[in-house]
């Protein structure tokens, strides 16, 4: 269907006010606001309570008939609850006969409070032209900029699109800035661009590092923009993918990591399959694959996302087994009093600790090895699955381990523990 114009609702989430508008255009993602000069409208607006409601789409005779017809219906003219202060009008407008009872539905039942629900293909994850004509915006400054008090920066809450949210170091280098020339700081940094949620939460999308360093440097506030999530079409993956996006911004940030590649395909994941996914057939398929790469290239490489997709499988599927099937993983710390627990009560005996999924091509070299350094022919390999992939393929992994075994010297004494992933034990027998 080709659509020539389009019918919206802005909602102050904190007071229900209402503002309706007809668009002529196609695109209802082409960052046009609202005509109205209402000051109240546009402050509500700028700090990102207003969210916005597509209420019809398809041709411009009917749009500018609908806007008339819900206007009328709530009687905007001399109802507070409405911005506008007309019930529209204008040539074009024809008989309300032309618009059907399910399109008028869609358009009272929104001014009644109930919001529209579209209805999306599961693999839509993000919205990419949304999302980069929303950053676009933001670099043209169509946003406008909100100077806030510290005060009020500290009680928002946190979005996580990188690996590591936090690197206290990068923390320390702009608050150093910020304290050594403020003056020069303030022309650096960029703006904390904060996510209004439908309860009115507030969440920083791009900025925590800024938020972090501006409490640190001892400024009393710092430059916000507020955007409502409705603009983000309430998309979790929308929001993440503006993040991503923002933090490629050429001014004062910490480089996206390939780790931080890895965080995204999780969050991919988990933001819109996850509950409908329990035996992991989306997530193995070649759709996830080259949804995640047409989403996440070129901010990073191809090879880059298909390496980080092989980890982000494994990660997803262990913490599904940590959380519903008790499976469990051994820390280093672990590990090493194992070894050193078995190596006390038996002196001659050289142990080490491997995954095994790097048994084959690193245990038993590094276990010949410290045999050779404490001479013995004893060895000891403490082996333990760091994923739940190993735990899987350990069978297949086992047979190659022994077939390479048989295969060492004849005085070669060595042998394997295979730690429990589903109940731990510290105690080796052997």
């Amino acid at each position: 269907m080709i659509f020539e114009a389009f019918v919206y609702g802005w909602r102050n989430i904190n007071n229900g006010k209402m503002y309706i508008g007809f668009r002529k255009n196609s695109d209802v993602n082409d960052g046009y606001v609202f005509s109205s000069e209402d000051q109240e409208l546009k402050e509500a607006w700028s700090l990102g309570l207003l969210r916005r409601s597509i209420l019809y789409r398809g041709d411009k005779i009917t749009a500018i008939t609908m806007e008339r017809k819900l206007l009328k219906y709530g009687d905007a003219r001399r109802n507070n609850k409405f911005y506008n202060r007309s019930n529209g009008g204008g040539a074009g407008i024809q008989d309300y006969k032309i618009i059907t009872d399910e399109q008028a539905k869609i358009g009272i039942d929104w001014i009644n409070g109930v919001d529209p629900v579209e209805h999306i293909d599961i693999f839509n994850f993000v919205d990419t032209d949304l999302v980069d004509n929303l950053w676009q915006s933001v670099k043209d400054k169509k946003y406008e900029v909100i100077e806030e008090l510290v005060s009020e920066i500290v009680k928002f809450k946190h979005n996580q699109v990188r690996l590591i949210m936090i690197d206290h170091n990068h923390v320390r280098a702009i608050s150093d800035n910020m304290i050594h020339d403020p003056v020069e700081a303030r022309k650096n940094i960029s703006p904390i661009i904060v996510c209004v949620g439908k309860d009115g939460s507030k969440t920083i999308i791009d900025g925590n590092h800024t938020s972090k360093a501006v409490i640190k440097a001892g400024w009393t506030s710092a430059p916000v923009i507020y955007i409502n999530s409705s603009e983000f079409l309430d998309k979790k993956s929308n929001i993440d993918h503006f993040g991503i996006i923002a933090n490629h911004n050429p001014q004062i940030k910490k480089p996206p990591t390939p780790q931080d590649c890895q965080r995204a395909i999780i969050n991919l994941y988990t933001n819109n399959l996850e509950d409908q996914d329990r035996n992991f057939v989306l997530l193995d398929s070649d759709k996830f694959k080259t949804t995640c790469e047409e989403i996440l290239h070129p901010r990073w490489t191809k090879s880059t996302i298909s390496s980080n997709l092989i980890e982000a499988r494994k990660r997803i599927k262990t913490n599904y087994a940590q959380a519903k099937l008790n499976f469990q993983t051994y820390s280093k710390t672990d590990l090493d009093w194992i070894v050193k627990h078995v190596e006390y009560q038996h002196p001659k005996l050289a142990v080490i600790s491997v995954s095994s999924g790097a048994i084959y091509n690193a245990g038993i070299g590094a276990v010949i090895n410290k045999m050779g350094g404490m001479n013995t022919w004893e060895g000891l390999i403490v082996t333990h699955h760091g994923n739940i992939s190993e735990h899987d393929s350990w069978a297949s992994a086992e047979e190659k381990l022994k077939e390479g075994m048989k295969r060492l010297h004849p005085k070669c004494n060595i042998k394997y523990v295979v730690l429990d992933s589903f109940q731990k034990q510290q105690t080796i027998n052997f």
